[in-house]
């Protein structure tokens, strides 16, 4: 009971202190109940290759339509490179990159819009052939969900496709859809993350539950999804946030030594 205790006191003041630098550099407070951004399970394939000499790749595999920068004539400017929303895999790699600074982190990603996690398992084998990652983070669900795959089919495919990058040499971290009152009348991605859930423990890789996540930022108001005019940095805010989360799930998935360990 005393270490509980003292663990919520250390995370509640950590937390508090990443909420005042938020203010000071004028950015969202990034806070997430721990249980949501535990790793749970070792990352020791990656935790390999930041310790080796080669450089480190982590592929995310992204099922959403890619945002394009405006069609203009200065569209190779930087004024116009930067009128792109940044995902959160640019986060990822930034703050990577300055924690482990001889991991030669490269976060690429391989977009396959409006694709089904069965679809994505018939071009994983290439994608894995192509990258060579260490760490796979698979967003999923959302496309499943929109269609009304059956749960049982979809976690299949997801299990499979977890034994092929695991037999590729990569750890994976999968991503639930993202959560939207905005879309939620159409169709329900509930129980698409309900299945991931129980998927990725059977499958004793982490689980980064971002439905929930943004469901508890919608709650404290850190967020507002059901705006109806939402502010044009949305996007990019939302995204460093779950770049960070990310980041301390993996950092916890490398750390680990025996926890879920394979």
């Amino acid at each position: 009971m005393t270490r509980r205790i003292l663990g919520f006191v250390l995370i509640s003041a950590l937390t508090l202190a990443g909420a005042d630098m938020a203010r000071a550099a004028g950015e969202p407070v990034c806070a997430a109940p721990s249980e949501l951004t535990r790793a749970g399970f070792a990352l020791p394939r990656l935790a390999r290759s930041l310790a080796g000499k080669e450089p480190t790749t982590i592929l995310v595999l992204n099922s959403s339509t890619a945002k394009k920068a405006p069609a203009t004539k200065s569209s190779g400017s930087a004024a116009a490179k930067d009128a792109i929303p940044r995902g959160f895999p640019s986060f990822i790699e930034e703050i990577l990159r300055e924690r482990y600074p001889a991991g030669g982190v490269v976060v690429t990603t391989h977009n396959q819009p409006r694709a089904t996690a069965e679809a994505i398992l018939a071009t994983l084998p290439e994608a894995l052939a192509e990258t060579k990652p260490a760490l796979m983070i698979w967003q999923t669900g959302t496309y499943d969900a929109i269609l009304g795959a059956d749960t049982s089919s979809f976690s299949d495919a997801v299990m499979n496709g977890i034994e092929t990058a695991h037999e590729a040499g990569a750890d994976v971290i999968v991503v639930s859809p993202q959560y939207s009152p905005r879309t939620a009348f159409a169709f329900d991605v509930a129980p698409y993350s309900s299945a991931l859930a129980w998927t990725t423990r059977a499958a004793g890789v982490p689980f980064f539950d971002r439905y929930d996540v943004m469901r508890f930022w919608e709650t404290e108001g850190i967020f507002d999804f059901d705006s109806a005019r939402p502010s044009p940095s949305l996007f990019e805010d939302v995204h460093r946030c779950i770049g960070r989360l990310l980041v301390g799930m993996i950092v916890d998935g490398v750390d680990s030594r025996t926890l879920g360990s394979r």
